[in-house]
């Protein structure tokens, strides 16, 4: 009996053609999945993003730091916002003025300190901060110096996170002024502290329901008018955070 012939089986040439089906399958998978994910993360970054705010009151997202009172240093770095927030309300002026003070030495240098805060202390009302006016203000004018701005910028980001009642004291020394914009050193005071006050509303958006504008002119001095370096340590801004009662 004769054999049958086998006949060559011929190869399919188009056989990729199902694994690339698969291939573009899993593709679209693969980016679906992804698309899902993304847009429930998204989600939970704004929520995250809501509660930082919320707790650290900074303006903080996932593309960098948003709003005005960012600072920067020398070289044009980002200062990070201060971690370390104030006292619950109802804290006593020690622990605030504990955490002022440590907020200060973090965010402001050793050089601005020594320009613009001259001394941080407290009482039965609350706690001030000494801005020396020399940095602040040109003699007898309520003009902020450009030069003054970085320092008290970073002065002003930490008072607003404190939630408190700010007084702005405007103080002088005891040497009468000879201006004619200014008729006295109540003038000159007044103007002063309310420049700082409409800055901070302006630059800084502190509430102005939060701020009080106050002159002393020459009569609360820290130390007797009795030497020039004297006499500038008592022309200065005092901030007052109010840790009691108001007065105002």
């Amino acid at each position: 009996m004769a054999k049958k012939k086998h006949h060559e089986e011929h190869e399919n040439h188009e056989r990729w053609l199902v694994s690339y089906a698969d291939f573009i399958t899993l593709l679209f998978a693969f980016f679906t999945v992804l698309y899902a994910t993304s847009q429930k993360d998204a989600a939970k970054a704004k929520e995250f993003e809501a509660s930082i705010r919320q707790a650290f009151k900074s303006h903080l997202d996932f593309g960098g730091v948003l709003g005005e009172n960012v600072a920067f240093d020398t070289n044009g770095r980002l200062l990070p916002p201060p971690i370390d927030l104030f006292p619950p309300e109802g804290a006593g002026p020690t622990e605030v003025q504990d955490a002022l003070q440590r907020l200060i030495e973090k965010s402001v240098s050793e050089q601005e300190r020594a320009a613009l805060v001259q001394n941080i202390r407290h009482d039965s009302v609350g706690v001030h901060v000494s801005l020396a006016a020399g940095a602040l203000f040109p003699s007898g004018s309520d003009e902020i110096l450009v030069g003054g701005l970085t320092a008290l910028d970073k002065v002003a980001s930490i008072l607003k996170v404190s939630n408190r009642k700010l007084v702005v004291e405007g103080h002088t020394d005891n040497v009468p002024i000879k201006s004619a914009r200014y008729r006295s050193n109540w003038d000159l005071a007044a103007a002063r502290a309310t420049k700082i006050v409409r800055y901070l509303i302006a630059k800084h958006q502190i509430p102005a329901s939060r701020l009080v504008a106050v002159s002393y002119a020459d009569q609360k001095p820290i130390v007797p008018n009795d030497t020039e370096e004297n006499r500038a340590k008592n022309r200065r801004i005092d901030v007052l955070i109010v840790t009691g009662p108001s007065p105002f």
